[in-house]
């Protein structure tokens, strides 16, 4: 049976955009959040813990081969949108939330960036360096 190897293509740099974006974007919301009211930054409970999953959610997607793009999207999108409702609900500012989250899903994506691409190379057939041994039956 032939397995498939890997080919390595060039570096994904489309994802250097989008990282240096999240991440200039949260820095600036949570710069400004935390200048306008000093205590933005005491986030509440739920706040928090739609922040931690949010963050560590995109972090194990990543480390399971989701690319960079459909983890965002995917995962971090829909939470988001729960942190406003929540944050709203709440009567607290979701600005700080965002804006860490935001930078933190910036500072995932630098180094993905830089790292190579993997895709599956084309199906042809691969051939053994030595004989196939005969089975003993």
């Amino acid at each position: 049976m032939a397995f498939q190897t890997q080919t390595i293509t060039t570096r994904s740099s489309g994802n250097l955009p989008i990282a240096l974006l999240l991440l200039g974007s949260g820095a600036l919301l949570w710069i400004r959040a935390a200048l306008r009211t000093p205590s933005a930054l005491a986030l509440l409970p739920g706040a928090d813990g739609c922040l931690t999953a949010g963050i560590v959610g995109v972090l194990l997607a990543l480390l399971h081969g989701i690319p960079y793009r459909t983890a965002l999207v995917s995962l971090a999108a829909p939470l988001v949108l729960v942190q406003v409702v929540a944050s709203e609900l709440a009567g607290s500012s979701f600005l700080p939330v965002l804006g860490i989250e935001l930078t933190a899903l910036g500072l995932f994506g630098l180094p993905l960036s830089r790292l190579p691409r993997r895709r599956p190379a084309a199906s042809r057939p691969v051939r053994s360096l030595r004989e196939a041994h005969p089975s003993p039956s």
